[in-house]
C-alpha cells in the first residue's frame, strides 16, 4: 500500500462497525454497543467535530481521526484537538498516521485555528517511537487531571 493510494474522508453512520475496530486498535475493546451507536451518531452531526477515516485502494478503513475545535481565551483564538487517532495493526509504518496528521493540519488551517492539541498515553507505542515529535509536535509541561461522572 503507498501513501498515495489512501483516501481520508468524513464517516457516516454506515461506518460505525470500522470505527469501533478502529478505536480497538487504541485499546478501546469493551465499548457498550448501543451507547456508543448513540454517541458515534451525535459526533457525527456536531458542528465542531469531524469523524474522519483513512481508506486504502480496497476502500477498507485503516485510520481513524476525530477531530474537536473550539474557542480558547488563552489563546485568543481556535484550538484544534485531536481527540482519537488510530491506525489499524496491520497498516502501521506506511505513512497513514502521517497523512491524517497533514489532514489535521488542513482542516486547523481552514478554521484558523492557532493550535493543534493531542493527548497520548506515554506507554503507548506511537509513544515510545516519538511518533508525534517526528511529526512536529512538542511536548507540553502539563498534566491531565480526571473527575470520572456517571
Amino acid at each position: 500500500m503507498k501513501t498515495s493510494d489512501i483516501v481520508i474522508r468524513r464517516a457516516t453512520e454506515s461506518d460505525v462497525e470500522a470505527v469501533v475496530t478502529l478505536l480497538a486498535a487504541l485499546g478501546y475493546h469493551e465499548l457498550e454497543r448501543i451507547a456508543f451507536s448513540a454517541t458515534f451518531a451525535k459526533v457525527l452531526r456536531h458542528p465542531e467535530m469531524r469523524v474522519l477515516l483513512a481508506l486504502d485502494a480496497g476502500k477498507q478503513a485503516v485510520g481513524l481521526m476525530t477531530l474537536s475545535h473550539r474557542p480558547q481565551l488563552r489563546l485568543a483564538g481556535k484550538v484544534l484537538s485531536i481527540d482519537e487517532l488510530a491506525v489499524l495493526e496491520t497498516a502501521r509504518g506506511r505513512g497513514i498516521g502521517q497523512k491524517l496528521l497533514q489532514e489535521a493540519r488542513r482542516v486547523a488551517t481552514e478554521l484558523g485555528a492557532k493550535r493543534i492539541e493531542l493527548h497520548t498515553n506515554r506507554h503507548r507505542e506511537s509513544y515510545r517511537r516519538q511518533f508525534y515529535v517526528k511529526n512536529g509536535f512538542t511536548e507540553a509541561n502539563s498534566a491531565i487531571l480526571r473527575l470520572e461522572c456517571e
